[in-house]
């Protein structure tokens, strides 16, 4: 693939440097960046920016993509194939809470091209590399301990509502929605699932973009990205609700929208975190 102009589509407000304090952030603890609340100008602008960086690098940006979408299908259908019928479901939900992880080779496709580097095919393993500090990898464990968390509440509820009986998924999808104990399985299971989505998302929003950023540890970074979700609540959780909006319609069908919804939210998020995250 040619070279890629990498200041293209990029900022010209940050480059290659943590974004600035500017007028309306909150004021940084010791030790901690100042954040700024964010506006829905901040969403808009970033989802721009991410689609430029989308485009220019389809083929590393897709692939990223394409990677996700057939594992998500792959761990769909092992655990209907294993009759694990409780979990295939509750799993693809739950993909929303590792999502920032698996989007870590866009934010650092991101921050190349913002400091102006080139980034063709052929350096995807530098890119990996790059993404693999062991704080990014500890932190990536934290979400999937978080995941797991959540699959075996998911369990303990189906247990509740059907029983302990092994099922396929489409040998009770009519139960759930046509049987009393199938729709408060799905009032209680959804609600559960939203407190450990937004608990995910306030833990990770802008915590993978800071560790590549900065020399930080995960305790540091997640408190960083609580700060910023808590100093604009109300545009923080809209920008939530897109990504969980563009996360399902992209799950339909068979996960194929997220060859192109997950790369596109990963340099969005990117973009996020440079303009609300100060020095």
């Amino acid at each position: 693939m040619a070279d890629v102009d990498a200041n293209a589509g990029g900022s010209d407000v940050y480059q290659g440097k943590s974004a600035p304090a500017v007028a309306g952030t909150r004021g940084a603890m010791p030790g901690l960046p100042a954040v700024r609340a964010a506006t829905w100008d901040d969403l808009k602008a970033a989802l721009m920016a991410g689609w430029e960086d989308l485009k220019a690098t389809p083929v590393l940006s897709l692939g990223v993509g394409a990677v996700c979408a057939l594992a998500g299908n792959a761990i769909f259908w092992m655990l209907d194939a294993g009759a694990m019928a409780a979990l295939a479901w509750p799993a693809m939900a739950g993909f929303a809470l590792v999502a920032p992880f698996a989007a870590v080779l866009c934010y650092e496709i991101s921050r190349r091209r913002e400091q102006g580097q080139t980034v063709e095919t052929s350096e995807l393993m530098a890119v990996v590399r790059a993404s693999a500090s062991s704080q990014v990898l500890f932190q990536g464990f934290l979400t999937l301990f978080w995941l797991t968390f959540w699959l075996h509440i998911a369990w303990v509820l189906w247990a509740v509502f059907f029983g302990v009986q092994f099922s396929r998924f489409w040998d009770v999808a009519g139960d759930l929605f046509t049987t009393t104990h199938g729709l408060a399985f799905l009032v209680v299971g959804h609600a559960s699932g939203l407190f450990f989505a937004v608990v995910a998302f306030a833990m990770s929003a802008v915590t993978f973009p800071y560790l590549l950023d900065r020399d930080a540890d995960c305790a540091t970074a997640m408190v960083v990205s609580f700060k910023t979700v808590f100093a604009s609540p109300v545009v923080m959780g809209g920008w939530a609700a897109l990504i969980a909006a563009l996360l399902i319609a992209g799950s339909l069908p068979f996960l194929l929208g997220l060859v192109v919804v997950l790369p596109l939210l990963g340099h969005a998020s990117w973009h996020l975190y440079r303009r609300l995250v100060g020095a």
